[in-house]
Formats: C-alpha cells, structure tokens, sequence
C-alpha cells in the first residue's frame, strides 16, 4: 500500500550507498572513530525504523477502520435535509466504543420488534375473535331471516284460509237465504266476517220462528256453524301467534344489526389508533438512527483530525531537523547523510544525535513521535 506521509524515509546503511559512495561524517582515522561513527549510525537506524513501524502500524489501522467505514456507508447512508443521500468518507473512522453503541440500539430495537410483534399477535387474536363473533352473527341473521321467511308463510297460508272459510260461510248464507225467502221481513244483508256468529245466531233464530223448520236441520246447521267458527278462531290466534313472533324476529334482527354496526365502528377505529401508532413508532426510529449516525459521523471526523494533525507534527518534527542542520552548517559537528524514499539524500547532524558516547545507543526521546492513544 502507498504510504500517505510526504516525509516517511528509509535509513541505508554503508552497503546500500554503493561502492563509490562513502559516508561523509566518517572520521579520518578509522581506529579513532570507528566505534562512535558506528553506534550514531545504529542508534539513527533503529529510531527510524521504530518511525517507520508505527507510521505502518497506523496505516494498516486506517485500512482497516476504512474499509469498516465502507461496510457502514454501504449498510446505513445518511440523508441529508435535501434528501440526498451522503456516504462516508474514504478516510472516515469507526471506533469500537460505536460499535459497541450500534450494538446496544440495535439489540433495543430488536427488544421492540419483538414487543410490538407480540402486540400484534394479541391484536390478531381479538381481531380473528371479532370475526369469529360477527360470522356468528351473521348466521344467526340468516337464520332469523329463514326462520322470518317461513313464518311468513305460514301467516299467508293461514290468511288464505281464513279467506276460504270466510267464502264457504257466505256461499252457506246465500244458500239458506235462497231456501227461506218469504214475503214478510227482507233478508239482512251479509255482514262482515267478525260479526258472523251474531249473524248465523240471529237468522236461526229468525227463521225458527217464522217458517218452524224441523230439529234435525237446526242440529246439523249448528254443528257445521260451530265447527267453522272452531275453525276461524284457530286461524285467527295462528295468525296473531306468528305476527307475534314476526314482530319478535324483527326485533332481534335489528338488535343484531345494531351489535355488528357497533363491531364494524369498534374494528376500524382500532385499526386506525394501531396505525397510527406504528407510523409515529416507525418516524422516532428513523430519527433516532439519523441522530446516531450523526454522532458517529462527528466522532470519526474528529479521529482523523487528530491522527492528521500527528501525522503533521511529525513532518514537522523531522523538517525543524533540517531547517536546523541547514543553520548551523559545520559548527554543529559531524553527522549522517540518509536517503529518502521520494529521492535525494537528507543530512542528519550529530547535534540530534547527542554525544557520540561508546556504547550510547538511545536515541533522543523528543524525535520520536508520540504514541497515539487507542481505545
């Protein structure tokens, strides 16, 4: 992977310059100076490469939270108040205390779902109850209904008996009229149906009187009147007995009507109140899950400041080196010559690296670059 840092060099040692190059910083007598020359030049070399580990070591750490970062973009894009969706940075970080986070809101969500899920199952079962309750209705409505149509039926065939009955006793009138005409009273005319009994009664009565038919003849015109009154008055307390229960049917189909009405209103208000319910749950998620991205995104943004701004410092670090051997030119005394990676040799006084001391190896703590602080 290409390295991000303008400044990052390589240490090369005396093999690596070639054979026509020679270190400028050698001493003229080797068996003087070869120990110092030999422990500066290591001591260089294993503080540059301890340089160089970390600024690997905090690449691959931005490679990674970047590709972590792409994973998140692809998984949660945010939408910005024109609604335009807004990934991440490629150099945006993700850091594990939000991961942590994420992890938390996302297992409370989870706890929600499944809440509102048995909500809704319990919703389902009074629902499918209301409906076990209202096909229950309307089947005992149609049977009402049946039950109503047959009695109907029934009054309509009582009726016309009683019709037949009511015509059988005129033609029975109109016979005995034709059979007891006589010149002295006229006949009375032929009443309605509700005063027959009076009727027959008072032209037996009449005519008994009048002409003194035999007793044999009273006998089976009173038989045969009684029976047909017998007969009349069944019909007439069938027929008052089934608009009785018209009357009751029509009654309990009505309040049947009224209960499923009531149901219907019941089942769409609370399909209404569940809806709306579920969309302003729906529209608190949404925004909550705006604000956490929100949150995240400020919190990576900050991250990567502070690893640029330490990136910078330790350009700068090792320029302010430069800039410094550039000034004191040869007062400072000997030092190294390096080259850099981008090309070009770099000049190294022995100032930075303090004494040269046998055995002194350590390199000068305020060069190195400060340990960036992990979570």
């Amino acid at each position: 992977m290409e390295s991000m840092f303008e400044d990052d060099i390589s240490i090369l040692t005396q093999e690596a310059l070639g054979p026509s190059e020679v270190w400028l910083d050698a001493p003229g007598d080797p068996s003087l100076g070869g120990d110092m020359c030999s422990a500066s030049h290591f001591a260089l070399i294993t503080a540059y490469g301890d340089i160089k580990e970390r600024l690997g070591g905090l690449e691959r750490e931005n490679a990674t939270l970047r590709r972590r970062l792409k994973v998140y973009e692809i998984k949660y894009p945010l939408i910005n108040d024109f609604g335009e969706e807004h990934g991440f940075s490629l150099y945006e970080i993700k850091d594990g205390s939000l991961l942590e986070m994420e992890k938390v809101s996302l297992q409370q969500r989870l706890n929600q779902f499944q809440h509102e899920l048995q909500k809704n199952k319990e919703q389902e079962e009074q629902l499918g109850e209301m409906i076990q309750a209202y096909e229950k209705l309307c089947v005992e409505k149609s049977d009402l209904e049946t039950e109503l149509g047959e009695m109907r039926a029934l009054v309509e065939t009582h009726l016309r008996q009683i019709c037949g009955l009511e015509q059988q006793l005129r033609q029975q009138q109109g016979l005995r009229d034709a059979a007891f005409s006589s010149p002295s009273p006229p006949p009375t005319p032929a009443p309605p149906c509700a005063d027959l009994d009076l009727h027959y009664l008072a032209l037996r009565g009449g005519s008994g009187l009048s002409h003194g038919w035999p007793g044999p003849t009273a006998s089976v015109s009173e038989l045969e009147r009684r029976r047909l009154e017998e007969a009349l008055e069944a019909a007439q307390g069938e027929a008052r007995g089934a608009q009785l229960r018209e009357e009751q049917l029509q009654a309990e189909c009505e309040r049947l009507q009224g209960e499923l009405k009531q149901l219907q209103e019941s089942r769409a208000q609370d399909l209404a109140s569940n809806q709306s319910e579920r969309d302003m749950a729906w529209v608190k998620r949404v925004g909550d899950d705006q604000v956490n991205l929100a949150l995240a995104y400020t919190e990576l943004t900050e991250e990567l400041g502070r690893l640029r701004e330490l990136s910078a410092l330790q350009g700068r670090i090792l320029r302010t080196l430069l800039q410094e051997q550039a000034r004191s030119g040869g007062e400072m005394g000997t030092g190294s010559w390096v080259r850099r990676e981008a090309g070009g040799q770099l000049w190294l006084p022995s100032c930075v690296l303090g004494p040269r001391l046998p055995g002194c190896l350590a390199f000068p703590r305020w060069v190195l670059p400060p340990p960036v602080a992990r979570r």
